[in-house]
């Protein structure tokens, strides 16, 4: 949210906290007008109610001022999708150390044994990965001449499968053809 949309709010949530205290507090003087006598002399706390009012509705002077108090709301910045994937401290070195989503598929290559991919891991190096190679979060399951198929494992409670496929291809979706 911009700076202005959170300025705008706290002075309205601040508004409607004025009119709670206003409404409390003419509760207050009328229980207290009804059960004092009539000849008591007039109470004079409208003009510290006024007072209260005016230092809870004061604006923040600076930047410095306003802290964010989510009460209980999501974070903005977590994935609304599904849950991050929980990534080990200590990574095994390769390929077997290599998110799915880290990788990007940059050939594929025809061999005696089958076609074998060309990817390139988060650390920008090339690596030669084959069906059945594990990864840190599933495994080649498919290489086709375009792409290479993984079987994730989703560590999602709230999804009935514990795997979905994940296809790196090598022409973007962007310059495909349809």
């Amino acid at each position: 949210m911009s700076e202005r949309v959170v300025s705008q709010m706290s002075r309205f949530l601040l508004s409607l906290t004025g009119i709670a205290v206003l409404l409390a507090v003419s509760v207050v003087a009328q229980t207290q007008t009804a059960t004092t006598d009539t000849a008591a002399p007039a109470d004079t706390s409208g003009t510290s109610v006024q007072q209260a009012l005016e230092e809870i509705l004061e604006e923040p002077t600076g930047a410095d001022a306003y802290r964010y108090d989510p009460q209980g709301r999501r974070d903005p910045f977590q994935s609304l999708v599904g849950p991050a994937p929980r990534v080990p401290r200590d990574r095994a070195p390769g390929v077997p150390g290599f998110l799915i989503d880290e990788m990007k598929l940059q050939g594929v290559v025809r061999t005696k044994q089958g076609l074998v991919a060309m990817i390139n891991g988060p650390d920008n190096k090339g690596y030669l990965i084959r069906v059945g190679d594990k990864v840190l979060d599933g495994e080649v399951i498919r290489i086709t001449q375009t792409s290479v198929v993984f079987r994730q494992e989703v560590n999602d409670p709230t999804r009935i499968e514990r795997y979905r496929e994940v296809v790196k291809d090598l022409t973007p979706p962007s310059e495909r053809k349809g």
